[in-house]
């Protein structure tokens, strides 16, 4: 008899974990609307690595990656579909340090790596750390360090060549406009909605791209109630 009482409580926990997952994989579905692996122009790529988008810059011969993804085996497969090796990437822009963007990091094992100045994670010989407005250079390509914390310390944007901002979880697109990303989980919301405003106020940006919301190519629609 007690035996039977376990099994139908254990059935019961069962079914109500069951829906908690089924919730909250539709809720992540509906608040993170990922692009998929593809050409967006003819000098950007999209990689969809399971929960976050990672972008590809090319110039010509020069070639730069924004984030890293969750994993390493879902970054291999999704650059194989875009005939991109790894182990040719010289360069490679994180805008945080949480899993989903540094996940698939040991895939570019010759790539110099940049992280911002304050970015919590161990220091390794091909690691720089940059400071806010600090410009890179990458062959042709031109990247430029806008610190954006709020939602981690050391948050990190990326302007590159004057026009295309990659904006990692400072924000989220929603029906084309620009909402603060998710307070629950950023580290300093305050902080995050001046970062926000910050960039708001950069000229001549022809694409804004998230990390789980896609990109946009009206930016100054999409951010204009931040332009304080």
């Amino acid at each position: 008899m007690i035996f039977m009482e376990w099994y139908f409580i254990l059935i019961i926990v069962v079914g109500i974990l069951i829906i908690i997952v089924i919730v909250f994989y539709w809720l992540y579905k509906l608040n993170f609307p990922l692009s998929p692996t593809g050409n967006i122009s003819e000098n950007i790529v999209c990689i969809k690595n399971r929960i976050a988008n990672v972008y590809i810059y090319t110039k010509g011969t020069d070639r730069v990656v924004v984030d890293a993804g969750f994993s390493t085996k879902g970054m291999k497969k999704e650059l194989m579909k875009m005939d991109i090796i790894p182990e040719k990437i010289t360069d490679v822009f994180i805008t945080h340090s949480d899993p989903d963007h540094i996940g698939g990091l040991s895939i570019f094992s010759t790539a110099q790596i940049y992280f911002g100045k304050d970015s919590k994670v161990q220091h390794h010989d091909n690691y720089k750390f940059v400071v806010n407005n600090e410009l890179i250079l990458v062959g042709a390509i031109k990247v430029q360090a806008i610190s954006t914390p709020g939602h981690r310390l050391g948050h990190t944007c990326y302007l590159i060549d004057n026009e295309y901002l990659f904006s990692g979880d400072l924000l989220r697109l929603k029906a084309g406009k620009v909402k603060p990303f998710f307070k629950l989980i950023s580290a300093d919301f305050d902080q995050l909605l001046e970062s926000i405003r910050k960039v708001a106020k950069l000229e001549n940006v022809k694409m804004l791209f998230t990390a789980h919301t896609g990109y946009t190519t009206e930016f100054d629609n999409a951010i204009d109630k931040w332009k304080i």
